[in-house]
């Protein structure tokens, strides 16, 4: 599974924007409701090596623990929408992420010296509603070196999966931060409007919680059919 989300990332980083480019829309359907999809993103090499079977949408409690994860909590919030801004409801979405260190829970980033941090899973799903909305709750990450001349900007991995598509990769990032300016895969991706649709809302905290609440809606253009 990982390494299939990971090659069809990967190919697809530059043509996936543009592949829905073509995409003819019903009469009845007003452009004026038309919206452009969300840049496609590489998977990267830290997908879940495990089957999430006891993984649900919080990221923040691990199952059995009272003490959440350290850092910024954070309420991730958004819709899974075509193109006409048609809910696609029963989507599963899934996101990975580092914690709030930098770190990721996964063997091929067992040698980084960041830390691990026992009380933060670092992977989670839901399933879209109705009105294709999803929702977790977990924690901000920490940037993180990715080469000694490259460091990556807080940021959350997503996949979505639909019946007889092939999954829809991409990634979060967190408006005001720094390295944005300077990561090298959200500044290979088009221009500003572009980049722009990679950026959640944040709204101010909460006061009884202290948590911030990220939106963040991903629109799915033309997939290809998945090969049974």
């Amino acid at each position: 599974m990982a390494d299939r989300i990971e090659t069809l990332s990967r190919r697809r980083l530059l043509a996936g924007a543009g592949a829905a480019a073509g995409l003819l829309l019903p009469a009845s359907v007003s452009l004026a409701a038309f919206r452009e999809v969300t840049p496609r993103q590489p998977a990267g090499p830290f997908y879940a090596p495990f089957k999430p079977l006891s993984i649900d949408n919080d990221l923040a409690f691990l199952p059995g623990r009272t003490v959440r994860g350290d850092g910024q909590l954070i309420n991730l919030v958004g819709r899974v929408l075509d193109q006409t801004e048609r809910p696609i409801v029963g989507a599963r979405v899934e996101i990975w992420q580092a914690n709030a260190y930098g770190r990721y829970n996964h063997p091929r980033h067992a040698n980084s010296d960041l830390k691990l941090d026992p009380n933060f899973q670092g992977f989670g799903h839901d399933r879209t509603d109705e009105a294709g909305a999803y929702r977790f709750r977990t924690i901000k990450p920490g940037p993180y070196p990715d080469s000694p001349n490259w460091l990556r900007p807080p940021h959350i991995h997503f996949a979505v999966f639909t019946p007889k598509a092939d999954p829809w990769t991409t990634q979060m990032y967190f408006p005001g931060e720094e390295l944005n300016k300077t990561d090298l895969l959200l500044n290979g991706v088009g221009d500003a409007v572009d980049r722009a649709r990679l950026i959640a809302t944040i709204e101010p905290p909460a006061e009884d919680t202290g948590s911030v609440t990220a939106a963040f809606d991903i629109v799915l253009g033309q997939t290809r059919a998945r090969r049974t």
